[in-house]
């Protein structure tokens, strides 16, 4: 990626400050729009700042305890669609962790995001336990 200089002196600082500014803290990992490209490997930076709130709600702070996580228990939050569950799957896959071995938690989650998510509201309707 570009050196912050480099940004600076063609687009502008307020640009360069923006690349550098905290989306969201996963424990001691501080993750700003330029890590997240670099390497994470994404850019959704709404998705990102979304997923960083939910995992501050459900007290998720490692991206090992986010890898212990349900995908269940994240993708129920109302706020929570298939960019945000994209950047956690980047965060995994940054962390070298098996992101398709959290995928497949206990060997149930075999359906793709649209189907997941449904039923995963589903669920906590049947159960009332919809994270607002």
């Amino acid at each position: 990626m570009l050196d912050r200089k480099v940004v600076e002196s063609i687009i502008g600082k307020g640009f360069a400050d923006k690349l550098d500014e905290t989306i969201f803290y996963l424990g001691e990992l501080q993750v700003t729009r330029r890590r997240m490209v670099e390497e994470l490997g994404c850019a959704n930076f709404m998705a990102a700042a979304r997923l960083g709130k939910v995992l501050k709600k459900l007290d998720i702070n490692t991206i090992a305890k986010l890898h212990r996580t349900n995908p269940y228990d994240i993708a129920r939050v109302r706020s929570i669609g298939e960019a945000s569950m994209f950047v956690a799957m980047c965060i995994l896959d940054a962390g070298k962790y098996d992101v398709e071995k959290w995928w497949g938690w206990k060997e149930t989650n075999n359906v793709k995001f649209s189907s997941f998510k449904s039923n995963a509201i589903a669920r906590a309707k049947r159960r009332t336990q919809a994270v607002a």
